[in-house]
């Protein structure tokens, strides 16, 4: 049984994505590398003003996305399961 979870929550968006790993250890990278490769998405391909923000401990990230209309925000959190 899975003991964690990395969930991707959206501001633009009700769709929530949810990753269950085994350890937190594991939750954690996967966290950081789909930060990362979001925010490069952004600003690079997309070439979005974005801000990122990454918890130290590596439980919890944020990127904004900045438009004149208002800003979208991505959110990465790790979740225990408990069943």
């Amino acid at each position: 049984m899975k003991d964690y979870a990395v969930v991707f929550t959206y501001s633009f968006d009700a769709d929530a994505a949810v990753y269950l790993f085994d350890t937190v250890l594991e939750a954690r990278e996967f966290l950081f590398k789909s930060y990362k490769e979001e925010l490069r998405i952004d600003t690079e391909e997309n070439g979005w003003s974005s801000e990122g923000y990454i918890q130290e401990d590596g439980m919890y990230a944020k990127i904004t996305n900045h438009f004149q209309d208002g800003d979208d925000v991505t959110e990465f959190h790790i979740a225990n399961i408990y069943c």
